[in-house]
Protein backbone atom coordinates (compact mmCIF):
# COMPACT_ATOMS: atom_id res chain seq x y z
CA UNK A 1 0.00 0.00 0.00
CA UNK A 2 1.55 3.69 -0.97
CA UNK A 3 1.65 6.42 1.55
CA UNK A 4 -0.47 9.51 0.89
CA UNK A 5 2.74 11.43 0.41
CA UNK A 6 3.79 9.27 -2.16
CA UNK A 7 0.74 9.42 -3.98
CA UNK A 8 1.38 13.22 -3.75
CA UNK A 9 4.74 12.77 -5.16
CA UNK A 10 3.56 10.64 -7.84
CA UNK A 11 0.61 13.03 -8.87
CA UNK A 12 3.32 16.00 -9.07
CA UNK A 13 5.15 13.89 -11.33
CA UNK A 14 2.74 13.24 -13.86
CA UNK A 15 1.36 17.03 -13.82
CA UNK A 16 5.24 17.99 -14.46
CA UNK A 17 5.15 15.77 -16.87
CA UNK A 18 1.91 16.66 -18.47
CA UNK A 19 3.08 20.29 -18.65
CA UNK A 20 6.61 19.40 -20.73
CA UNK A 21 8.56 20.17 -17.51
CA UNK A 22 9.86 16.81 -17.33
CA UNK A 23 10.16 13.89 -19.93
CA UNK A 24 8.61 10.58 -19.88
CA UNK A 25 12.33 8.59 -19.30
CA UNK A 26 12.41 10.80 -15.80
CA UNK A 27 9.10 10.48 -14.86
CA UNK A 28 9.53 6.77 -15.08
CA UNK A 29 12.33 6.71 -13.25
CA UNK A 30 11.77 9.35 -10.34
CA UNK A 31 8.40 7.26 -10.37
CA UNK A 32 10.22 4.07 -9.76
CA UNK A 33 12.32 5.99 -7.34
CA UNK A 34 9.23 7.03 -5.17
CA UNK A 35 7.85 3.25 -5.62
CA UNK A 36 10.64 0.87 -5.55
CA UNK A 37 13.37 3.48 -3.32
CA UNK A 38 17.02 3.90 -4.77
CA UNK A 39 18.94 1.15 -6.40
CA UNK A 40 20.99 -0.94 -4.82
CA UNK A 41 24.89 0.29 -4.75
CA UNK A 42 26.31 -2.41 -7.57
CA UNK A 43 29.26 -4.43 -6.95
CA UNK A 44 32.64 -2.62 -7.58
CA UNK A 45 33.75 -3.88 -10.61
CA UNK A 46 29.37 -3.20 -11.97
CA UNK A 47 30.07 0.47 -10.49
CA UNK A 48 33.24 1.17 -12.12
CA UNK A 49 31.54 0.01 -15.70
CA UNK A 50 28.62 2.30 -14.33
CA UNK A 51 30.36 5.21 -13.89
CA UNK A 52 32.64 4.48 -16.80
CA UNK A 53 29.95 5.51 -19.11
CA UNK A 54 29.92 8.61 -17.68
CA UNK A 55 33.62 10.00 -18.49
CA UNK A 56 35.82 7.93 -21.52
CA UNK A 57 39.20 7.67 -21.45
CA UNK A 58 41.04 10.06 -23.52
CA UNK A 59 42.84 9.41 -27.39
CA UNK A 60 46.33 7.96 -26.96
CA UNK A 61 47.70 10.94 -28.27
CA UNK A 62 45.44 13.61 -26.25
CA UNK A 63 47.56 15.14 -23.31
CA UNK A 64 45.22 17.93 -22.14
CA UNK A 65 42.88 14.88 -21.93
CA UNK A 66 44.84 12.41 -20.08
CA UNK A 67 45.59 15.51 -17.25
CA UNK A 68 42.26 16.79 -16.78
CA UNK A 69 40.94 12.68 -16.72
CA UNK A 70 41.48 12.54 -12.34
CA UNK A 71 39.26 15.62 -12.69
CA UNK A 72 36.35 14.37 -14.11
CA UNK A 73 36.97 11.35 -11.88
CA UNK A 74 37.77 13.51 -9.01
CA UNK A 75 36.76 11.28 -5.82
CA UNK A 76 36.48 8.21 -7.33
CA UNK A 77 38.84 6.09 -4.90
CA UNK A 78 37.98 2.71 -6.36
CA UNK A 79 39.53 1.02 -9.99
CA UNK A 80 42.18 1.49 -11.59
CA UNK A 81 44.39 4.53 -12.90
CA UNK A 82 47.23 4.23 -15.36
CA UNK A 83 50.85 5.68 -14.80
CA UNK A 84 50.27 7.77 -17.99
CA UNK A 85 46.99 8.94 -16.12
CA UNK A 86 48.50 9.79 -12.76
CA UNK A 87 52.30 11.79 -14.92
CA UNK A 88 50.07 13.76 -16.94
CA UNK A 89 47.64 14.65 -13.54
CA UNK A 90 50.81 16.00 -12.14
CA UNK A 91 51.34 18.10 -15.11
CA UNK A 92 48.38 20.47 -13.59
CA UNK A 93 49.73 21.55 -10.17
CA UNK A 94 53.00 22.28 -11.76
CA UNK A 95 52.06 24.97 -13.71
CA UNK A 96 50.12 26.12 -10.72
CA UNK A 97 53.01 26.48 -9.35
CA UNK A 98 55.43 27.90 -11.78
CA UNK A 99 52.61 30.24 -12.45
CA UNK A 100 52.47 31.34 -8.76
CA UNK A 101 56.73 31.21 -9.11
CA UNK A 102 56.80 33.72 -11.96
CA UNK A 103 54.08 35.68 -9.83
CA UNK A 104 56.73 36.31 -6.73
CA UNK A 105 59.14 37.01 -9.65
CA UNK A 106 57.33 39.82 -11.28
CA UNK A 107 57.49 41.93 -8.49
CA UNK A 108 60.57 44.21 -7.88
CA UNK A 109 62.97 43.18 -5.49
CA UNK A 110 62.16 45.36 -2.76
CA UNK A 111 58.71 45.84 -3.05
CA UNK A 112 57.78 41.98 -3.18
CA UNK A 113 54.87 40.35 -6.07
CA UNK A 114 52.52 43.50 -5.97
CA UNK A 115 48.84 43.27 -5.99
CA UNK A 116 48.75 40.79 -9.16
CA UNK A 117 51.35 38.64 -7.84
CA UNK A 118 49.97 38.26 -4.66
CA UNK A 119 46.30 37.78 -5.90
CA UNK A 120 47.59 34.95 -7.79
CA UNK A 121 49.20 33.14 -5.52
CA UNK A 122 46.04 33.44 -3.63
CA UNK A 123 44.27 31.82 -6.59
CA UNK A 124 47.39 29.39 -7.19
CA UNK A 125 47.15 28.14 -3.71
CA UNK A 126 43.46 28.27 -3.86
CA UNK A 127 43.50 25.71 -6.87
CA UNK A 128 46.24 23.50 -5.15
CA UNK A 129 43.67 22.85 -2.53
CA UNK A 130 41.11 22.19 -4.93
CA UNK A 131 43.26 19.84 -6.28
CA UNK A 132 43.88 17.30 -2.88
CA UNK A 133 41.46 15.09 -3.18
CA UNK A 134 41.97 14.12 -6.88
CA UNK A 135 45.85 13.95 -6.09
CA UNK A 136 44.44 11.31 -3.71
CA UNK A 137 42.02 9.68 -5.56
CA UNK A 138 44.36 8.59 -8.32
CA UNK A 139 47.22 7.90 -6.08
CA UNK A 140 44.94 5.26 -4.60
CA UNK A 141 43.97 3.90 -8.24
CA UNK A 142 47.37 3.50 -8.99
CA UNK A 143 48.09 1.59 -5.87
CA UNK A 144 45.07 -0.20 -6.74
CA UNK A 145 46.59 -0.80 -10.62
CA UNK A 146 49.41 -2.29 -8.80
CA UNK A 147 47.01 -4.55 -6.54
CA UNK A 148 47.80 -3.30 -3.59
CA UNK A 149 45.90 -1.24 -0.61
CA UNK A 150 44.94 2.24 -1.50
CA UNK A 151 45.96 2.92 1.95
CA UNK A 152 49.65 2.97 0.80
CA UNK A 153 48.61 6.61 -0.08
CA UNK A 154 49.06 7.49 3.55
CA UNK A 155 52.65 7.06 3.58
CA UNK A 156 52.62 10.74 2.55
CA UNK A 157 51.73 11.73 5.98
CA UNK A 158 55.25 10.13 6.87
CA UNK A 159 57.38 13.20 7.02
CA UNK A 160 60.60 13.88 4.05
CA UNK A 161 60.50 9.65 3.53
CA UNK A 162 56.91 8.80 2.95
CA UNK A 163 56.69 10.95 0.20
CA UNK A 164 59.83 9.48 -1.87
CA UNK A 165 58.56 6.18 -1.21
CA UNK A 166 55.08 7.04 -2.80
CA UNK A 167 56.95 8.17 -5.67
CA UNK A 168 58.68 5.28 -6.31
CA UNK A 169 55.43 3.22 -6.28
CA UNK A 170 53.83 5.70 -8.66
CA UNK A 171 56.63 4.53 -11.27
CA UNK A 172 56.30 1.56 -11.28
CA UNK A 173 53.85 -0.47 -13.56
CA UNK A 174 50.52 -1.95 -12.84
CA UNK A 175 49.83 -5.60 -12.62
CA UNK A 176 48.91 -6.91 -16.27
CA UNK A 177 45.27 -8.48 -16.62
CA UNK A 178 42.19 -7.81 -14.03
CA UNK A 179 42.93 -7.97 -10.47
CA UNK A 180 40.68 -7.34 -6.73
CA UNK A 181 40.33 -3.90 -7.85
CA UNK A 182 38.59 -3.86 -11.26
CA UNK A 183 39.73 -4.49 -14.96
CA UNK A 184 43.20 -3.84 -16.98
CA UNK A 185 42.41 0.23 -17.77
CA UNK A 186 45.16 -0.50 -20.36
CA UNK A 187 42.47 -2.82 -21.86
CA UNK A 188 39.60 -0.74 -21.64
CA UNK A 189 41.94 1.80 -23.53
CA UNK A 190 42.30 -0.26 -26.31
CA UNK A 191 38.40 -1.12 -26.79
Amino acid sequence: MLSEASVKSIEELHRLKSSGVITDEEFDQAKNRILFGAPKRPSSIEGIAARRSEWSYPAENDIFGWAMLPLRRYAEFDGRSTRKEFWLFQLIPFAILCGMFVAVLGGSEYDGPGLVGTLAIIVGIIGLLGLIIPQIAVQVRRFHDQNLSGLLALLNLIPYLGGLIVFVFMLLDGTKGENKFGPDPRDLINN
